[in-house]
């Protein structure tokens, strides 16, 4: 019996998902990268036998640049188990100058709805006459609710 990661991998290598096959192996190659590179690529993809990253910052870009040389040998030579099937000749990165859409979310209610479990039958026996009409007001808005 196969396990999961067997199932998968089979999966993976045939040629209806070929892009997800190229999708892991992108990601392999992202990860050889130093950690704030990885978070300065937006995204990568294959184009005429020429790997692409797309930066979100210039510095990214020039930093990448230097990088890339020492690292285009190396993988070209052993490259990772999952790009066996990934062919390309170069690696290029630009930055896109797109503004990347920030999620804004709505958030419908802070305050949580629940149902009131007192009856307001309490006694008042605060002796400050301002803390006193604080408490009578709560009471009053609890008695409003259980109507």
């Amino acid at each position: 019996m196969k396990n999961s990661a067997q199932v998968l991998s089979h999966i993976v290598h045939q040629p209806q998902y070929k892009k997800l096959s190229q999708h892991q192996c992108i990601n392999a190659i992202k990860a050889l990268l130093p950690p704030h590179l990885q978070t300065m690529v937006s995204f990568a993809y294959v184009k005429h036998k020429v790997l692409y990253f797309v930066l979100t910052h210039p510095g990214a870009k020039q930093e990448f640049d230097i990088i890339i040389a020492s690292i285009k040998t190396p993988l070209k030579q052993y490259p990772p188990q999952k790009c066996q099937e990934l062919d390309f000749d170069d690696i290029r990165a630009y930055v896109s100058h797109k503004p990347i859409p920030k999620t804004t979310e709505v958030k419908k209610e802070t305050v949580p709805l629940y149902e009131e479990r007192s009856a307001g039958t309490f006694e008042n026996a605060v002796k400050d006459e301002k803390l006193h009409n604080i408490i009578e007001k709560i009471r009053t808005s609890i008695h409003d609710r259980q109507n």
